[in-house]
This record gives structure tokens, sequence and C-alpha cells, in this order.
């Protein structure tokens, strides 16, 4: 039951940071869209070990996927701030046993 919250925290999190970055750099996405990204990012984050890279990089495709964006600055740019600041975020509201998922 706390994976589930976990993975849902951190997909809402991450997924409104990630459509407030994209207006910010000018980017076409819907917030659905955006939430879709962060909730394939976070069911991926919880396999042990390589988790979190495999997390950034279905975060990174499947942000491609639902933009037109360029790879580089757009798309980089897009999922280092996002990961950074939702990970800050899900760190501030459930300490860092959230963030490790467990």
């Amino acid at each position: 039951m706390e994976l589930i919250l976990f993975v849902l925290l951190d997909a809402l999190v991450s997924g409104l940071i990630l459509w407030v970055a994209s207006k910010i750099a000018h980017e076409d996405l819907r917030y659905t869209e955006a939430v879709m990204v962060a909730v394939g990012a976070s069911v991926v984050a919880v396999i042990p070990s390589i988790g979190w890279l495999l997390s950034i990089i279905v975060f990174f495709m499947l942000l491609k996927h639902f933009t037109q964006a360029d790879i580089w600055p757009s798309l980089i740019l897009l999922v280092l701030v996002a990961k950074l600041v939702s990970a800050v975020v899900v760190l501030a509201l459930g300490g860092p046993r959230a963030l490790l998922g467990g």
C-alpha cells in the first residue's frame, strides 16, 4: 500500500512540475500527458537497483513521444528540472523514505 502511495505521489508531483516547466519552456504539453509521463517513470522507478536510471530513460522517451521538442536543450532540461524539483518536493512531503520508495 505504501508503495502505491509513493508512486501516486511521485507521479502527481512530477506531472505537475513537468507541466509547469513545459509552460515556462514554451513546449506544447497537456497536463494529462505530463501525468502519463510521470506515471510511467514512477512505475519503473520501483525496480530495485536500476529503477532510478530506467525511470529517467522512460521519462525522457515518453516526453519525446508527447512533444515535438528538440532533444537539446528542451527535452534534456525539462527532464533535469522536473526530476530534480520533484525529488526535492517529494523529499519535503514524505521524507527520505518516500524518495527512496520504502
